[in-house]
């Protein structure tokens, strides 16, 4: 990347004012925050504030420099001196967000939003001129000095550029690679209109180094929680906090309410600081995963006004992150999961995981973290005999659903996880429904439940529109006489078409499942977008029976666009197979099994060859099969267990981990397979 300058992501507001910080402590529950953790204040926890410097004389941020003041230590990368004192506000400002003291305002108290921590001041310029390299330097120095002065987070409200997908720089990613592997939880702004001083943006993205993969990026909403006009998103945004008139301090005394996205990511800074400190163990991906996952929804363009995306997006709930972060704890390296499971994985790399309790008749949510700790089990339902077969899966905010299997009602549910509660709702209970069920999301945040009905033998699709919550359900195959709908497997793909300013999606929503008359797999497929599309349904493989079918919607083998990939296991010759679809379908044989038992998975490697996972009945060991050409699958062993497998996988993050049965099917093995 060349040294280009940056630009620092405010506008000064001084004509505007927000008359009352409870406007904003009641958008992002700061204020029930306080009142809940009342000795959650980031005490123990250090932030970096990467910027313009910290003028550390104001009593907001500490009256002084060194180890027994707030700001404790930095330097002075664009003087190449060791005192970080602000020159121009930007750092100040930022940093008051983070970790200031209380101070008044006509007669209003303001706060950050961690007051304990402690701040460490790296100066790389000036509001209008910031090197990469100056930023390079200030990493490298936090990389050096993380244990020295505890540091757990770095903020950056700088950036440059807008990128629709992920951004490496030859510089700095190496940097921020290994602030993420060292712990360091690293925040950055999206961008302000695109570079430009004022107005709308002109096109989606957002700015580098927030589009970086192990940066988390933050764009910014008004205390009316609305997107602001300039806020730069696209589908790598990873959460919104508060950023239109933020009162801060300036340098030499007196208040400013300022603008922008570099506002929203000390926000999100601030609270990564408060959950650090409930949680020490917290790596930077389970930091993610909570302010995700806890954020309250938000649809841009519902109330935007401007240009606007129309996705969805997460928005801090302070509150509800604390209260997230102390359930998900890591507990036990192990998990009873029983003899039913399904586990899914977010973009930040935490693996989520519903299964049945077989001794209670329940189904049980629990999460495990980067560092491979489950957390406490939690109930998501009681009403009856549920979840004996169960589906997972992780919307693109982070948010977590469940579709289950009734037996008391033979019905199919849902279950949607509101902060640390679940809500549960009968989707569908006509004649003995529910079983084999699959859950999808669109990029809308639409919800796709596949299941299969036993009485008639039918596929079904359960559909629930984000906005409204309204599901509507229809039968996709199954109404000439045939039994269909075993083994049901759905996945939801998202063409991304980048030919004009913002980025268009074309969804696809396709199942693969058992027709067990005839012994086929069988294949539907529904372009959502298309107001005159109806169901493609198709044979992929005429044989004497299937079952573990999993399907993924995914590039290649021959790089010729989103096509459906399916492994399964053939019940009629014993063989774990692979199938794709490129115009016609083909059928390769991936391994014999010995016996028909267990299921198969799919996934990829980092060249998009296809790996299926199965167990071998005979052995009794799980192995994973890379494919090399249509004759040639290089084995793998993964280790000695039971029938029962799970990829948990995320276009957002290259992590693939395989969780399955030991052998004596009460504990459950999860190991990463990329």
């Amino acid at each position: 990347m060349k040294n280009r300058q940056y630009t620092a992501m405010f506008d000064t507001l001084e004509s505007r004012r927000l008359f009352a910080w409870s406007e904003y402590a009641q958008l992002v529950a700061q204020d029930d925050a306080t009142i809940v953790y009342p000795k959650a204040t980031g005490s123990g926890t250090t932030v970096a504030v990467i910027d313009t410097g910290i003028d550390y004389s104001l009593a907001a941020l500490g009256g002084g420099y060194g180890k027994k003041y707030k700001v404790i230590a930095g330097y002075d990368f664009y003087a190449n001196d060791s005192d970080p004192k602000d020159e121009s506000g930007h750092g100040t400002a930022v940093a008051s967000v983070i970790a200031g003291n209380a101070f008044k305002r006509n007669g209003i108290t303001y706060q950050g939003v961690a007051p304990g921590a402690k701040l460490v001041a790296l100066r790389v310029g000036t509001e209008s001129d910031i090197t990469d390299d100056n930023i390079e330097r200030a990493l490298r120095w936090v990389i050096n000095n993380y244990k020295a002065y505890n540091i757990s987070v770095v903020n950056l409200s700088l950036g440059s550029g807008a990128y629709t997908n992920q951004r490496t720089s030859a510089q700095m990613s190496d940097e921020f690679a290994s602030l993420r592997e060292l712990g360091v939880f690293v925040v950055a702004a999206s961008g302000n209109s695109n570079d430009q001083q004022s107005g709308p943006i002109s096109q989606d993205g957002i700015a580098y180094p927030s589009a970086d993969p192990n940066v988390f990026a933050v764009g910014a909403v008004s205390a009316s929680d609305v997107i602001t006009t300039w806020s730069q998103r696209g589908d790598e945004l990873d959460i919104v906090a508060a950023g239109e008139e933020i009162i801060v301090p300036k340098i030499g005394g007196g208040y400013a309410a300022e603008d922008g996205t570099s506002f929203a990511a000390p926000y999100v800074a601030g609270t990564a600081a408060l959950i650090k400190q409930l949680n020490p163990a917290a790596k930077p991906g389970d930091i993610g995963s909570v302010l995700m996952s806890s954020g309250s929804a938000n649809r841009d363009g519902d109330a935007e006004s401007g240009n606007a995306t129309g996705l969805l997006f997460s928005r801090l709930n302070i509150d509800a992150a604390l209260r997230l972060a102390s359930q998900r704890r890591g507990q036990t390296e192990t998990l009873s999961l029983g003899a039913a499971f399904d586990t899914a994985l977010d973009a930040q790399g935490v693996l989520h995981a519903a299964y049945y309790d077989s001794r209670h008749t329940q189904v049980l949510y629990s999460t495990r973290s980067i560092s491979g700790l489950w957390s406490t089990p939690t109930v998501v339902d009681t009403d009856g005999d549920v979840g004996a077969q169960v589906s997972v899966a992780v919307d693109t905010m982070g948010k977590v659903g469940i579709g289950y299997y009734d037996a008391t009602n033979t019905a199919i549910k849902y279950a949607a996880q509101r902060g640390t509660r679940w809500s549960t709702a009968v989707i569908d209970s006509a004649k003995r429904v529910g079983t084999f069920p699959s859950l999808g999301y669109s990029i809308d945040g639409d919800a796709y439940l596949a299941y299969y009905r036993q009485t008639g033998g039918a596929l079904r699709m359960a559909h629930m529109d984000r906005d409204s919550g309204a599901w509507d359900r229809r039968t996709i195959d199954g109404l000439d006489a045939a039994d269909v709908g075993a083994y049901a497997s759905l996945d939801v793909g998202e063409a991304v078409s980048n030919s004009g300013p913002f980025s268009s999606y074309h969804t696809t929503v396709a199942i693969a499942y058992a027709d067990s008359t005839n012994g086929d797999l069988k294949y539907a497929r529904l372009d959502v977008d298309d107001s005159t599309a109806t169901w493609y349904i198709s044979r992929v493989d005429d044989t004497g029976g299937v079952r573990g079918v999993d399907l993924n919607l995914h590039e290649g083998p021959l790089n010729l666009g989103l096509q459906a990939q399916i492994g399964y296991v053939d019940t009629s010759t014993v063989q774990a197979k692979y199938a794709y679809r490129n115009t016609d379908w083909f059928v390769e044989t991936v391994a014999s099994l010995g016996r028909a038992s267990g299921d198969a998975q799919i996934t990829f490697d980092e060249d998009d060859r296809p790996i299926i996972a199965f167990f071998h009945g005979t052995k009794r060991v799980v192995y994973t099969a890379t494919r090399q050409s249509s004759t040639n699958w290089t084995l793998g062993l993964v280790g000695r267990g039971a029938g029962l497998l799970s990829v948990g996988q995320n276009d957002r993050n290259p992590l693939v981990e395989l969780s399955f049965l030991n052998r004596a099917r009460n504990e459950v093995v999860t190991s990463e397979l990329l």
